[in-house]
């Protein structure tokens, strides 16, 4: 059983790491670990929080892909549609795989270190063009289905590899956050009765989703600021040694 103050440290972090590239699902998987708490539906259910706040901070963007009278944006939808394809299969053909790996934490430190290497990567990548293609779209899809995985970030991996396409960084967060929405909302479907039958108490779930929506507001837009300069790739460094960091501990624990 979850208590308040974990709760609010639970959102505080989710909300944080959902959107910056440091891996939600990873520093969950870390705390909840500590706190001997597992609970795969409230992960998800924060999630929820967090998607709202995309809504408001790509509010109008939203509102005008909804016109489907213009013909690019028919073409948008389209892009997003494709590019949650391969994270759809895996989350659905892999769910209880994928969620067995939340409680090691060797596995979890490996993929930090992942997830810190493709994000220390974008160093090195050059803004080639400003309109995604079918095929950035399905590679850039292939990667958030790999972000499944707990400690490679969902954001990194997904901004990484379109950065990695040459799309501009502005585009590419712009792409990896709306392309968020539709995936976000399938996993929230999936474990909506696990929610409902949850122990945890409504009165935690709202104060949870509260404060997730509230810091998640926050980091999104610190995000969109660090993202106009050509610091996105030090993220990488913290995964990196987070990943390195925590496999020492591991050791440690096991001799």
């Amino acid at each position: 059983m979850v208590s308040l103050i974990q709760a609010v440290i639970l959102s505080i972090i989710q909300g944080i790491a959902e959107w910056l590239p440091i891996s939600s699902s990873g520093h969950l998987a870390i705390m909840q670990n500590f706190f001997g708490f597992q609970n795969l539906s409230f992960d998800v259910f924060l999630h929820f929080a967090s998607i709202l706040a995309v809504f408001v901070v790509f509010f109008w963007d939203i509102v005008s892909l909804l016109n489907i009278r213009k013909r690019k944006n028919i073409r948008y939808i389209l892009l997003i549609l494709l590019g949650i394809i391969p994270a759809g299969v895996v989350g659905f053909l892999f769910r209880k795989e994928i969620e067995g790996l939340f409680s090691n934490m060797i596995y979890l430190g490996i993929f930090f270190i992942i997830s810190g290497i493709l994000i220390y990567l974008t160093k090195f990548s050059r803004e080639k063009k400003e309109t995604l293609t079918w095929f950035d779209s399905l590679f850039i899809g292939a990667f958030q289905a790999v972000a499944i995985l707990p400690g490679i970030s969902r954001s990194g991996a997904t901004v990484s590899s379109g950065m990695y396409r040459g799309l501009s960084k502005q585009e590419a967060v712009r792409f990896s956050f709306l392309m968020a929405i539709p995936v976000v909302l399938g996993a929230g479907v999936l474990e909506l009765k696990n929610i409902v039958v949850s122990d945890i108490s409504y009165n935690l779930l709202v104060i949870s989703f509260i404060v997730t929506f509230l810091v998640s507001l926050f980091t999104i837009k610190i995000l969109l600021r660090i993202i106009k300069t050509d610091k996105f790739y030090l993220f990488g460094v913290y995964n990196f040694i987070l990943g390195i960091f925590i496999l020492i501990y591991q050791f440690i624990r096991m001799i």
